[in-house]
């Protein structure tokens, strides 16, 4: 018994070490147009933001946020006139690498300036995880996100440490209007039993598998009417 379970591990071994051996020779061949290499499991390319995410889509967004025109290309290819915005601010409070964007996948929003990666992963949120469960919750597809902005040069509440709204690294979103006018707001729906509150939890929820922080009313008071989210250093759910 011993005898044939090892011979199955060998088995198991060599040919794990001939996929691998496999990827590294075909992928160099895709790069130089051999052939094309699956974009969604490509570790160079840029994520499609309409196709549904895969194990490297956080990753291609981390390599959209070090490169902005990139990004802006991604956006393009997905349908959005987006282009970067001069660079503006000082001191602690520069934005650079900004877009402003009139709506996302389905859903309208008003224009603000945010960087380019909070665009980038706000569409995919919106088009993969806040429409579905809109549908899913309400029978209505999301008409427009309703927020309070990205950028504000200030401190966090409470702190000296500026907050990542000084950059224009966070998004602060307060509610949904659907296709047939109702709005869910976190103000006003947050914690309840209704589908309108079960749409704010899952949204919240998703939320969390999109950016590194997310913070809901019960985080705190000062969230009590909207989700804070951004791409600062740490993470936490909340």
């Amino acid at each position: 018994m011993r005898h044939n379970r090892s011979v199955v591990l060998r088995v198991l071994v060599r040919a794990f070490l001939g996929l691998m051996l496999l990827v590294a020779l075909a992928y160099p061949l895709s790069r130089l147009g051999v052939f094309d290499w699956p974009r969604s499991f490509d570790p160079l390319a840029l994520p499609d933001l309409d196709q549904s995410p895969s194990f490297m889509t956080d990753w291609q967004l981390r390599l959209a946020e070090a490169d902005p025109e990139g990004c802006v290309a991604a956006l393009r290819r997905a349908g959005l006139p987006a282009s970067l915005r001069a660079e503006r601010g000082s001191g602690s409070c520069v934005v650079s690498g900004a877009v402003s964007l009139a709506r996302l996948s389905q859903a309208k929003l008003r224009p603000e300036d945010m960087r380019c990666v909070i665009a980038a992963r706000l569409y995919m949120w919106e088009r993969h995880a806040l429409q579905p469960a809109a549908r899913r919750l309400l029978g209505q597809p999301v008409a427009e996100v309703l927020h309070f902005g990205s950028y504000s040069c200030r401190t966090m509440r409470g702190r000296t440490s500026m907050s990542e709204h000084a950059t224009a690294n966070a998004f602060d979103i307060s509610g949904f209007r659907l296709a047939n006018g109702q709005v869910v707001s976190v103000k006003g729906d947050w914690g309840k039993s209704s589908a309108a509150g079960k749409l704010l939890t899952a949204a919240r929820d998703s939320l969390c598998d999109w950016f590194n922080v997310t913070l809901s009313p019960d985080y705190n008071a000062d969230h009590a009417d909207h989700f804070h989210v951004d791409m600062g250093w740490y993470r936490t759910c909340r």
